[in-house]
Parts: structure tokens; sequence; C-alpha cells
């Protein structure tokens, strides 16, 4: 029965289905007559790079659910947890204590962040043991840029938990922080089909850029020389969340 070989990417499975299913429908009848002049179908056989048969959904979704999960679960606690300790007065107690207000927000993000380290841990762990999802890269590269994403988390829940008065008004910003995050940072569909303007607010986004650096390891193996780019923007954005976090506490405290 003759064959036509598809080599496909593989890393995003709707995009591979999609480009195989108009492969096939595309091809045209003439060619399929000169290629088969017995009439025989022609069968389209796909080659992925990357993945393949022997991954299934859930192997091509846990890199994005771990990176979703890690930034929702380490912001919402964070941010809960810093606002009771602002309502019950510890901050203020800090404020006039001989510590300067930046390493009250570095000692608190480094609480936090220890936290945030051993559930980044505790998660790929499960996903791989428990789950026993297929991958292709490194663990500890998984677990590093978790990490980074949760760091910037933690940074995130400091700083607008400062424009918050009770835990009710914290989970109001759930709709506006985390949900645009997961709608648009290739969790459900693909960055590229998504419209051009969607596709510049995902850029923005930190969790986007999460997502592919653990896809690009799950799934396609890549090391860290290949996530250069995704590596300085989830430091970045880490960085410039500590900064506001600490300018807030100021305005608060003056």
């Amino acid at each position: 029965r003759p064959e036509v070989e598809l080599i496909l990417e593989g890393s995003q499975p709707s995009a591979a289905g999609a480009i195989a299913g108009a492969v096939s429908r595309a091809l045209p009848q003439a060619i399929i007559q000169t290629m088969s002049p017995s009439g025989q179908a022609i069968q389209i056989e796909p080659r992925f790079l990357h993945g393949g048969p022997q991954f299934d959904q859930l192997d091509y979704f846990a890199p994005t659910f771990i990176g979703f999960f890690a930034f929702f679960f380490v912001f919402l606690l964070t941010s809960v947890s810093f606002l009771r300790e602002r309502l019950q007065g510890s901050i203020e107690r800090l404020i006039v204590s001989p510590l300067d207000r930046k390493e009250i927000v570095l000692g608190y993000m480094l609480g936090f962040t220890l936290f945030a380290t051993v559930q980044s841990i505790v998660m790929v762990i499960f996903t791989v043991a428990v789950l026993r999802i297929h991958y292709a890269g490194e663990l500890w590269l998984v677990v590093f840029l978790t990490f980074l994403l949760t760091v910037g988390a933690v940074n995130l829940g400091i700083f607008l938990s400062a424009f918050a008065r009770t835990e009710l008004q914290v989970v109001q910003f759930i709709p506006m922080v985390i949900t645009p995050q997961g709608l648009l940072s290739g969790i459900i569909w693909p960055v590229d089909s998504l419209p051009r303007p969607l596709q510049w607010l995902a850029q923005a986004l930190p969790l986007t850029w999460a997502n592919e650096a653990l896809r690009a390891v799950m799934i396609r193996g890549e090391g860290l020389d290949a996530l250069g780019l995704h590596l300085m923007v989830l430091i970045g954005f880490a960085a410039a969340m500590a900064v506001l976090a600490m300018v807030t506490l100021r305005r608060e405290v003056a």
C-alpha cells in the first residue's frame, strides 16, 4: 500500500492533528492517481520529531499544568498570608523595628519562596512518579523553571495584597490575574492560533514563557542553553514584582 511520510514537530498535538488532517484533505486526486495507479488509497504516515504515539494527552498537558497550578496556588497562599500578617499588625511592628522596608519584603519573599520551592518539588515528583507521564528532558530543569515561576508568583502576591482589605478581595484578584493567564498562555490552545492582539497580550504574561519553557524541556528535551530568553523573562518578572512590592509597602506605611 503506498505511503506518504509526513514529518511533524509534535510538541503541540492539536496543531499536529490539524496539519495532518489538512494535508490528507489537500492531497490532490491527480497526485493520488499518479502515485497509486491501481487506485489504492495512499496512507499518510506521520513521523514526529518530538512526542509521538507513546505520549498521551496527559503527557502533553503535564508541563502546562505544572506551571499553572504552581503559579495559582503560590499566588493565592502568598497574598492571603501576607494580608493576614498586615491585618494582624505584624507588618507595622516590623516597620518600627530597625529593619529596612526592603529587608522586610525580602524576608517575607524568602520565607514564602521556601514553601514554593518545596511545593514545586512535590508537584514535579507527583507528576512523574504518580501520574507516570513521559518526559524527554532533565527533571532538575523542570524544578528550576517552576521555582523561578513561583518566585514571581510570591512577589506578585505580596504586591497585590497591598490593595486588598479582606481575604475575599484577594480572591477577587483571581479573575484579573489568574484567569487570563490560564486562557492565553497556551494551556488550552496554542498561542499562535490566537488573534494577533491576544498574542501580544499572551507574550506579556509570565505563565506563557514558563509554559513554553516547560514544554520545551519535557516534550522536546531541550536544555538550559535553549532557554535563555525564557529565563530572562521569568527572572525579570520576579524582580519587577519585588520592586513593586517594596514600593507599595512604603506607600502603605508612609
